[in-house]
């Protein structure tokens, strides 16, 4: 067999195309051929090919000022953003309120007439709240449920929960809709929800919208504790904290197409 060519030489074109993609930056919007060749070391002719090629290929646009990124490359860039997804951003953050708070914390989204789980990061408490990925959850109890509801369009939100009474979980579970939908305002002002055992007896849900590029409410954040462990003191910086990291996801997530 022959000897197999330097990687110097099998990548020149694949290298050469991307130091020429990799000039462009922030003080560097526009280049004109000459500027390419210069920074590159390149002939004005080998240049001027690898411009046109990229520029056919809609990674470079030409006008009188010289060649700029294409559409092409917002493109790219837009599949790279979704390519993160929802739970690959909100995991880091997830993991540092839990060991902020000491708690469990969940990102949890709507599917139809309920709510799922999608990511859990639990606490180092050796007692602590334990919630599955993917497990199904109540549309109307529950911090991770309310904080969805509130800002349900008002056709679905209507069809959700009807006129009759909804089901009941705990002692502390709101089952009047009419009561649920003016808690429900009552969460859209404060963007936060609290909940007290509500789904579960003695569980504590602190949660926060996480809004999309368009602004609309696609997940929400939430901290749950037993009740036991929360003081006054406590719910006030832990619904700052919550809120906080809603805002981290939430400005992480601004343009991703979720």
């Amino acid at each position: 067999m022959g000897e197999a060519p330097k990687p110097t030489q099998r990548n020149l074109t694949a290298d050469r195309t991307i130091q020429l993609l990799l000039l462009y930056d922030d003080s560097h919007p526009v280049l004109s051929a000459l500027e390419v060749a210069a920074k590159l070391g390149m002939s004005r002719s080998t240049t001027y090919r690898y411009l046109q090629s990229l520029r056919s290929a809609g990674l470079l646009e030409e006008d009188a000022a010289g060649f700029r990124l294409g559409p092409r490359i917002l493109q790219l860039a837009r599949i790279a953003r979704r390519g993160l997804g929802l739970s690959e951003i909100s995991i880091p953050v997830m993991r540092r309120l839990a060991q902020e708070t000491g708690e469990t914390t969940l990102l949890t989204r709507s599917i139809g007439n309920q709510v799922v789980c999608l990511e859990r990061e639990e606490s180092d408490q050796h007692l602590r709240l334990s919630y599955e990925r993917g497990q199904l959850l109540p549309a109307h109890a529950g911090a991770s449920a309310l904080v969805l509801l509130a800002w349900l369009a008002p056709e679905k939100l209507d069809a959700l929960l009807g006129d009759g009474p909804l089901e009941r979980f705990t002692e502390a579970t709101t089952t009047d809709s009419q009561v649920l939908r003016a808690r429900l305002a009552e969460i859209r002002h404060n963007g936060y929800a609290v909940t007290f055992g509500e789904r579960d007896p003695g569980v504590v849900g602190i949660a926060a919208p996480l809004r999309g590029g368009d602004g609309s409410v696609v997940a929400g954040l939430t901290v749950v504790m037993p009740q036991y462990r929360l003081d006054g003191n406590r719910l006030r910086a832990t619904i700052d904290t919550v809120m906080a990291a809603a805002a981290e996801i939430s400005e992480r997530l601004a343009g991703l197409d979720i």
